[in-house]
């Protein structure tokens, strides 16, 4: 009953409501945590997060088991164990993670480094391993204290921003399995989402990059195009590109990575890392409709070439001088391609004195260009 209980529970939590039929007493003495936040607070762990009110009703053919909101729960200790008596010394269910849709990390906490709670999360097998994880700006607490207008919890609006963001390539996720995979590996970096909030609402603010699990700095939102380009599964992203005779015209594309090839190689004792990007363009509108024939579309595939070559070299950058930390996962395509070398190097001092060559071809694939002086047909 409980193993079955535990399955259509994911199913519950996934469409906001369980309408199966369960023994209301099972459901009423279980915790089940939505959310979860770690944070570093005066050297004290805190736990915060989100727990589910489970209530239930007559249905026919048994109870009926539904979701009413969420209570918030928070504990506190000088480390996990301490901060897990806490919570239990005033919880009187026992707590069921394995619903848990994300886990938020806090600055503080972020920045003295998150490795040992990702351990936690691996070897308590009720925790799932692609879980979504997020760093905050401002302190958990706080986050799941906001009044969500249009959501059942903090955590599931959270889930549903990433999710959407991931799905349109707008933004990159590395979940817990995979974090440990890139420990494992050493000498690289990850990327996980950065919110915060603004004007009273959650908000996705950009990427945190984290070396050796530690937060190291902040990627803008509207920065991460370069790092998209190379990352994202399928990024559907907004070049604007100025008009050839109207210095007010501006010309809205989106762009579609057709083709995406890393290659690597080691000459004279240095990495070499080239990364061939073919793009699909699309024209979305100009502000200021204009003729554009067949000479300026290849001019404006040229243009857009130049631009996603400029982002994602600047970005590049950042990663080798600023971060000094590769979170692009070249080390991947390195140790792949060039096992025995890449057991000799350090891969860290390798990456930030490598030459990084970047190609980009586009293809504008649309005829929408349209000329506005063509005659139109009646």
């Amino acid at each position: 009953m409980i193993k079955r209980f535990n399955k259509l529970l994911i199913l519950f939590i996934l469409s906001l409501f369980l309408t199966s039929c369960w023994d209301s007493g099972d459901i009423n003495k279980k915790s089940i945590t939505i959310a979860l936040g770690v944070d570093d607070v005066n050297d004290n762990i805190e736990f915060s997060g989100e727990i589910a009110k489970i209530t239930s009703s007559p249905n026919e053919g048994g109870e009926k088991a539904e979701t009413s909101g969420v209570y918030k729960l928070l504990s506190y200790g000088k480390n996990f164990e301490e901060s897990r008596i806490h919570y239990d010394s005033v919880n009187p269910y026992p707590v069921f993670l394995g619903a848990t849709r994300v886990v938020v990390f806090g600055n503080n906490y972020a920045k003295k480094g998150m490795e040992p709670y990702l351990h936690r999360i691996d070897h308590l097998y009720d925790y799932r391993k692609t879980l979504l994880s997020v760093v905050s700006r401002e302190s958990p607490t706080e986050l799941f204290n906001i009044k969500i207008e249009k959501d059942l919890s903090a955590g599931f609006l959270i889930e549903d921003i990433v999710n959407n963001l991931i799905s349109k390539g707008e933004t990159v996720h590395t979940d817990i399995g995979k974090i440990l995979s890139d420990i494992a590996l050493g000498d690289v970096g990850y990327l996980l989402p950065y919110i915060g909030i603004e004007k009273g609402a959650i908000k996705y603010l950009g990427l945190a990059v984290m070396k050796d699990s530690k937060l190291e700095g902040i990627i803008d939102i509207e920065k991460t195009h370069g790092l998209l380009y190379i990352l994202a599964e399928n990024p559907t992203l907004i070049e604007v590109m100025p008009g050839d005779k109207n210095e007010k015209n501006d010309i809205s594309f989106t762009t579609f990575v057709k083709k995406r090839k890393i290659t690597t190689d080691y000459i004279d004792e240095k990495v070499i890392i080239n990364i061939d990007l073919d793009l699909k363009a699309q024209l979305r509108y100009q502000y200021y409709p204009e003729p554009i024939n067949d000479e300026y579309i290849k001019k404006l595939e040229g243009m857009i070439s130049k631009k996603v070559k400029n982002d994602m070299v600047s970005m590049i950058k950042r990663a080798k001088n600023e971060f000094e930390c590769d979170f692009f996962d070249f080390a991947r395509y390195f140790r792949a391609e060039h096992p025995k070398i890449y057991e000799k190097i350090k891969w860290e001092d390798q990456f930030i004195r490598s030459d990084i060559n970047v190609n980009v071809k586009t293809k504008i694939i649309n005829k929408s260009l349209s000329d506005p002086n063509a005659k139109k047909k009646y």
